[in-house]
């Protein structure tokens, strides 16, 4: 189930027109989800009572901890939720517990496992509803930053905005929510593409991934753009150099692993699953053979800038050129 399922699979269980699971695990890359998922089960609960019957178990936590917290019986309420956050260092006698848990579970209780980490390798029990919260695809994006800009004093946003605002963040709801109450402090009548990029400062990886899009599409002038960016805020030309380097080696293993997940490239890179997005963006533009010229051109490059045998500066330029014309 994706995240952007769940308000709606909680809203029918509250209808009557589902059940609740024995077990839900949620997982993901995006941390704000995982805890805005966490959020909504506390919400399916009577709001007079919810403190009453939602119990949260740290990772420290015993089997005989978790064995009450689900026996207890729910007060002035049909459910109780019990939350745990597990990860790959997860006891052997909780997870067997949790095994044994799901052939007969309370019938008034819901457990709740946050996982930190590859959910398969934690619990793999079939009957659990696996909520994922890995980076949310851009139409969903776009729907929760209008969700997030109804609430009042509300505010809308051009759909250029949206998508501006969405590469600005790389997707992360962390920043979105942050960055969407500058603009609504900001802006006028309506948010504009304009007043996303005057307040919304890209990182640094949002600037290279815009230069290697610009390269990709063989657009000098936006990639001469970028550089003098990059000069104006005082960059150095060896750092853009090994991030651009960086940058198209994890292109390019994007591109020769098409099969995996955005989250299993993710883990061989040491990246997070929506980083992976971005990524195969561009790295979808390339040929396998022009990204491993590009590569071997910017591992020499690399070489001949820290060992001294060429200039910063001069080498950049040369490496933003030479990269249009591979």
């Amino acid at each position: 189930m994706r995240y952007s399922e769940l308000e709606q699979h909680l809203k029918n269980v509250l209808n009557g027109g589902e059940d609740f699971s024995p077990l839900y695990v949620i997982a993901g890359e995006d941390d704000y989800l995982k805890e805005l998922a966490l959020k909504q089960f506390f919400g399916a609960l009577d709001k007079d009572y919810a403190d009453f019957n939602f119990a949260k178990l740290k990772s420290d936590a015993s089997v005989d901890d978790m064995q009450d917290a689900l026996d207890t019986y729910p007060m002035f309420d049909s459910v109780r939720i019990v939350s745990y956050e597990a990860d790959e260092k997860t006891p052997d006698d909780i997870r067997a517990f949790v095994d044994e848990y799901v052939k007969s579970p309370s019938p008034t209780s819901v457990l709740v496992v946050s996982v930190d980490g590859d959910a398969n390798k934690v619990f793999k029990q079939k009957k659990a509803v696996q909520i994922d919260c890995s980076r949310l695809e851009d139409e969903e994006l776009v729907f929760e930053i209008n969700k997030i800009l109804a609430v009042e004093p509300s505010m809308p946003i051009a759909p250029e905005a949206a998508e501006e605002l969405i590469k600005r963040t790389q997707g992360s709801m962390a920043r979105i929510v942050s960055e969407t109450a500058k603009l609504k402090a900001y802006a006028s009548n309506l948010i504009t593409r304009a007043d996303v990029e005057e307040m919304v400062v890209p990182d640094l990886d949002f600037q290279v991934y815009e230069l290697s899009a610009a390269i990709a599409e063989k657009d000098g002038n936006a990639a001469l753009k970028m550089l003098n960016t990059f000069a104006l805020n005082g960059i150095r030309g060896v750092t853009i150099i090994n991030l651009i380097y960086d940058r198209y080696r994890k292109m390019l293993h994007a591109e020769l692993n098409k099969t995996k997940t955005n989250d299993e490239v993710g883990q061989m890179l040491g990246m997070k699953g929506g980083a992976v997005y971005y990524l195969r963006k561009t790295s979808s533009k390339y040929s396998q053979v022009r990204l491993k010229k590009c590569v071997d051109y910017l591992h020499d490059l690399q070489f001949d800038v820290l060992s001294g045998k060429r200039l910063e500066a001069s080498a950049l330029q040369e490496a933003v050129l030479q990269l249009l014309i591979i």
